[in-house]
């Protein structure tokens, strides 16, 4: 009997990669899994629940961080226990004062490293390429800009995860911009609601570069950026 292709949906899963530190001085967070795994801290997405919180909340769990997510950094795949996992990795900023602590669980120990040493020490290349992601792309702090059409009850708690408070409502594409503006250069992030030409027009003034701004009801534009420039968007759909 031909029962034809097996499939196996895969588990879904958020990690980040956390640093401290500027230029030469920058350090990477790496764990040891039990199973005898060097890897960044990640864990499971719950039922229901959106990569961005649950990155927060695997950070939480794992190391006793509380983080805001930066920049999206990129997925692997690979096979867990004969079963697919695709993991998305963001950055997250950690400020040097801070300790970790690692409850007793799936890792029984983590280490700051510089990044050729955490490179080294990854167990898995594609570890380690989401590593470089890391250092081409988030070379310094940024802050978070938010833009939606509507405000359903699911995107408040991504909302809530990016560190941003109550979305700004109706805003036309000069008060946005000003909020943005503001928003970049003291790095608290910010959230804005308004009608999709002027959401198009607010990320054709804020991005260097030309960025599909098509919001779909229910998603997210999320803009990483400095003072001088945005350096990352994301679209997520909710």
């Amino acid at each position: 009997m031909n029962l034809g292709p097996s499939f196996s949906a895969p588990v879904t899963a958020a990690g980040v990669v956390l640093w401290r530190g500027a230029e030469n001085a920058r350090e990477v967070l790496v764990v040891h899994h039990r199973r005898g795994e060097w890897c960044f801290p990640k864990g499971r997405v719950g039922p229901g629940e959106h990569i961005v919180p649950a990155a927060v909340r695997v950070v939480s769990e794992r190391t006793g961080l509380s983080v805001r997510p930066g920049p999206w950094l990129g997925a692997t795949d690979y096979l867990e226990q004969g079963w697919p996992e695709h993991v998305d990795y963001f950055a997250a900023e950690v400020d040097p004062a801070v300790t970790c602590t690692f409850p007793p669980g799936e890792f029984d120990d983590l280490l700051w490293l510089p990044p050729r040493r955490a490179a080294d020490a990854l167990s898995r290349p594609d570890d380690v390429r989401i590593l470089g992601e890391l250092q081409d792309r988030v070379r310094v702090s940024t802050s978070i800009v938010i833009l939606m059409r509507d405000v359903p009850l699911p995107a408040r708690q991504v909302i809530s995860a990016y560190g941003a408070g109550e979305p700004c409502s109706d805003a036309d594409p000069e008060s946005a911009l000003r909020i943005a503006e503001e928003s970049f250069a003291t790095g608290r992030p910010a959230a804005l609601c308004a009608e999709e030409a002027a959401l198009r027009e607010l990320s054709r003034r804020l991005s260097p570069a030309v960025v599909d701004a098509i919001i779909p009801a229910g998603g997210l534009l999320v803009l990483h950026g400095t003072p001088s420039r945005v350096v990352a968007v994301e679209r997520h759909l909710i």
